[in-house]
């Protein structure tokens, strides 16, 4: 199947998932519905095909992904963490629907997370280590999300925010390209994918940071300049721009190449026309 006919069922998918009848699953489709990349749910389907999945078992582990990745930015978005009016190019959900429903909706997406990749038609043995592997991204990206606000206001060390840039964004990276060895049942490669998974997700963060400081709201389709408002150490503020887009592109070049030997095909042809 081709990324854009998996994109367009994927979102008829989505819209599908919340119901309608109370104020906060407004909030939750309200963010649900606001785009994004999918670029998540796009890696665990390419992770997936490289490994001979069917495209059956690839929906809900998918989904699932999105609704938690969705979740994690509405409370991201928060006063009390990065206090941003915009997100995917409109108003952050609290803006819309206020503190309390956004935290609400962002909890209601989390739990609906758990509660759709349950429903796979994946074999127990399969299902078991899905959510095994789903859990404890989900529990990284909280200590990563944590970190990320400890380290506010602070003058921390690369290694720090290297290893807060692992939990917080690498995490969901992680179960994403673990997914076609779960699937496929080739346990085997599910930790080396996994830790490539990771990098890719530090090298994200880390281009993330860079459209954070040099882009406009236009195109990354939310509020720039946040992280030297809010006093957040990043691996720009430590390194500098030209230093941190140096460690980016040789990070990415060595993930891309552990991936071609692995005969991640699909995957890697994605990624070098995303990077461009």
């Amino acid at each position: 199947m081709k990324n854009e006919e998996f994109l367009k069922q994927f979102n008829e998918k989505l819209a599908k998932l919340i119901g309608s009848s109370t104020k906060v699953e407004e909030a939750m489709n309200y963010s649900l519905s606001s785009g994004g990349k999918r670029l998540r749910p796009l890696l665990i389907k390419l992770s997936s095909e490289d490994m001979s999945v069917k495209i059956d078992l690839v929906w809900h582990p998918a989904l699932a992904v999105e609704l938690f990745h969705t979740a994690s930015l509405i409370h991201d978005d928060l006063p009390q963490i990065d206090d941003s009016p915009l997100r995917r190019g409109k108003p952050s959900c609290h803006m819309v629907y206020g503190n309390d429903f956004a935290i609400l909706a962002g909890d209601g997406l989390m739990l609906k997370a758990f509660e759709v990749l349950s429903l796979s038609d994946a074999t127990p043995l399969q299902k078991a280590v899905l959510f095994e592997v789903f859990s404890r991204a989900t529990y990284d990206v909280l200590i990563g999300e944590s970190l990320d606000v400890e380290y506010t206001g602070k003058s921390e060390e690369l290694g720090n925010v290297l290893r807060m840039y692992a939990k917080k964004t690498g995490a969901l990276f992680a179960f994403c390209l673990a997914c076609g060895p779960i699937l496929s049942e080739r346990f085997d490669l599910i930790d080396k994918l996994s830790k490539l998974g990771t990098l890719l997700g530090v090298w994200f963060q880390i281009i993330d940071d860079l459209k954070d400081l040099l882009a406009d709201e236009k195109q990354t389709g939310k509020s720039v300049g946040r992280d030297k408002i809010l006093g957040k150490p990043t691996v720009v503020s430590i390194m500098g721009v030209q230093k941190a887009q140096i460690f980016a592109d040789n990070l990415f070049k060595g993930v891309i190449n552990r991936l071609e030997k692995l005969q991640m095909k699909e995957l890697t042809g994605f990624l070098r026309s995303f990077a461009n």
